[in-house]
């Protein structure tokens, strides 16, 4: 009876560590790993960009099977979300919640998310702190903790955007960004499973200014014009000739887009863009009047596509001026009415 008694409390021993086990695992195969691999482009920032100008962030979160089938984790399954990278945190250059990683490059810092999905995952996990891109960013760790209930994770994701959080040397070069690890993924039980890694991409100074930057604003005087001179949808007034500005250039080298300076046209102060590839803006907070629009031309009189970057000139050693127009034009069939009618860019040339 005693040998009995001995055999069973061994095995009820047992049994209870055992059990725990289990249930915090995710059903990783052995020696799981993902290696995420991130082609960030050709970044330029210019030289008098003010600390905090994004330099690039990803369009959208990019996603990609987590694993062929998906791996499935009971409650009390953990990751962690990190980088070896340095952080910074409670940046006033970012949103509450926003951790800066900082990058090999002086001056050059990037925030991340990842993310984890598949069917309500994203609701079954607690993560702390919930905050950044969609409660993701980096670092954290989340836990499932609902109780009963196993989670399928199929997919992962990654959202970025580069900053500048410091000054960066005029004269510094291409540098690479490869071998930056972005984020690292770190089960309780399956151990490092996942990196996001850069593995191509560069980042380099704009090496041109703007004559007394950055409060510099190019101003293009649009005229008085009566509401009877336009015909109906579509109608113009004259054209505005006007430049922007650059000085102290110095030429690019790079054979793949044969030194040509690249324009991109943002909308600020509550312009919106009406039309891209027509160049139609809309007018700021600061009109009145309705049922016109400014619309931006190339030097050719060509509608100046918005929000992408567009070939413009060749770039020189020193100053250079990049030709441009704009006119009124109405918009919709109603006949305009009259009154103040602004509309304002930004611009961001880039070049290599």
């Amino acid at each position: 009876m005693a040998r009995s008694c001995k055999y069973n409390v061994v095995w009820s021993v047992a049994m209870a560590l055992w059990l725990p086990l289990q249930a915090v695992a995710c059903d990783f195969p052995a020696g799981f790993f993902v290696r995420r691999e991130v082609n960030v482009g050709d970044l330029f920032i210019g030289r008098d960009a003010p600390i905090g100008t994004v330099i690039k962030a990803s369009p959208h979160l990019r996603s990609e099977r987590f694993h062929p089938t998906g791996i499935t984790c009971k409650p009390g399954s953990r990751f962690d979300v990190d980088s070896p990278l340095p952080k910074i945190f409670n940046s006033p250059l970012v949103p509450p919640g926003d951790v800066i990683l900082q990058t090999r490059i002086p001056g050059i810092g990037v925030v991340v998310a990842g993310h984890m999905s598949g069917g309500s995952v994203d609701n079954r996990w607690t993560r702390v702190p919930r905050e950044g891109f969609q409660g993701w960013g980096v670092p954290h760790h989340a836990t499932h903790d609902t109780p009963g209930v196993w989670l399928g994770i199929i997919s992962s994701g990654l959202y970025y955007r580069f900053i500048k959080i410091g000054p960066v040397e005029a004269d510094m070069g291409v540098q690479p960004l490869a071998g930056h690890i972005l984020a690292e993924l770190t089960n309780n039980i399956g151990g490092r499973v996942m990196e996001m890694v850069i593995t191509s991409g560069s980042i380099n100074v704009a090496m041109c200014g703007l004559p007394g930057a950055p409060a510099t604003q190019v101003t293009v005087p649009m005229g008085t014009w009566r509401t009877g001179q336009f015909r109906g949808e579509g109608s113009v007034t004259d054209t505005q000739t006007f430049n922007v500005p650059v000085q102290a250039c110095q030429a690019g080298t790079n054979p793949r887009n044969q030194n040509f300076a690249a324009l991109r046209l943002d909308p600020r102060n509550g312009s919106s863009v009406l039309d891209a590839q027509r160049g139609l803006l809309g007018l700021n907070a600061d009109s009145d009047a309705t049922g016109v629009a400014v619309q931006v031309l190339k030097a050719d009189l060509t509608p100046m596509p918005l929000t992408e970057e567009v070939q413009m000139v060749r770039m020189t050693n020193g100053d250079l001026n990049i030709p441009m127009a704009a006119r009124y034009i109405q918009v919709g069939t109603d006949t305009p009415v009259g009154g103040v009618a602004n509309a304002s860019l930004g611009f961001t040339l880039t070049y290599k």
